[in-house]
């Protein structure tokens, strides 16, 4: 009997200085995931698919459109005067600008399309509730 009142004051110091730790070590944690940069953390599960959906969408017509755009071959024409070399240089010119322009669309959308897989992924391997909890409190940056 002498015995378990001597453990019981150990294992209730013991307990104390885990949950101190745990909670010392959710606190830092919890720092370091709000000092990250996640333009979509505000953002609900729901809407993130939303979101995602209406991006993949977005990427896959500039996509088509692009490919279709780049197997447009560019026919040089003209007389040979130089009033038509420049009309011609001028036509070329605009169709270079507007792939250009299809390409860049694509790019600024597949950006925005691998930023919210990136927070849905995040999400998924935190978790939710009790779990998010535990994760912070036990993981180690």
């Amino acid at each position: 009997m002498a015995r378990s009142s001597q453990t019981r004051p150990l294992l209730l110091v013991l307990l104390g200085f885990l949950v101190g730790l745990g909670g010392w070590n959710f606190h830092r944690n919890w720092k370091l995931e709000q000092s990250e940069r996640r333009p979509y953390a505000s953002y609900s599960l729901d809407e993130l698919e939303a979101l995602r959906d209406a991006y993949d969408a977005e990427v896959n017509q500039h996509s088509a459109r692009y490919r279709a755009a780049r197997s447009q071959k560019v026919a040089v024409g003209g007389d040979g005067t130089l009033r038509h070399q420049v009309e011609e240089f001028e036509r070329v010119q605009r169709i270079s600008q507007g792939k250009r322009a299809i390409a860049s669309e694509y790019a600024k959308n597949q950006v925005q399309l691998d930023e919210i897989e990136a927070e849905i992924a995040k999400r998924e391997n935190d978790g939710t509730g009790l779990l998010r909890v535990l994760h912070l409190a036990t993981r180690y940056p």
